[in-house]
């Protein structure tokens, strides 16, 4: 493509909202399930005898780094597909911008 990049503006933005909408069904799900996760295990089931103390210790920073993580990937989604909305946007300006530029440049070197 001669190191050119073609923007098919309408595309680009449904595929950032579609990010933003993944990201916030990720969110729902991390409530939804993580939220559930998180309710059972906090009466540590597994018990409290020696065995279970060492599992809650182990497992107890494992679901906090999953359920964290799980957060987060549903926050970038989101944000990430509205940065992709707002850059088609401003590239599409801009390439307005450069046509009218052009243009009065065209206009100017006619008249002459």
């Amino acid at each position: 493509m001669d190191g050119q990049l073609f923007l098919d503006p309408q595309r680009a933005r449904r595929g950032g909202t579609d990010l933003s909408l993944s990201g916030e069904a990720i969110t729902a799900r991390r409530r939804e399930v993580g939220g559930a996760i998180a309710a059972a295990s906090a009466p540590s089931p597994w018990g409290k005898d020696d065995i279970g103390a060492a599992f809650e210790q182990k497992y107890r920073g494992f679901e906090e780094l999953v359920l964290r993580a799980w957060e987060g990937v549903g926050r970038h989604l989101e944000g990430l597909g509205a940065d992709v909305v707002r850059s088609v946007d401003a590239n599409v300006r801009a390439d307005a911008a450069s046509a009218g530029r052009l243009g009065r440049v065209d206009d100017r070197h006619q008249q002459r």
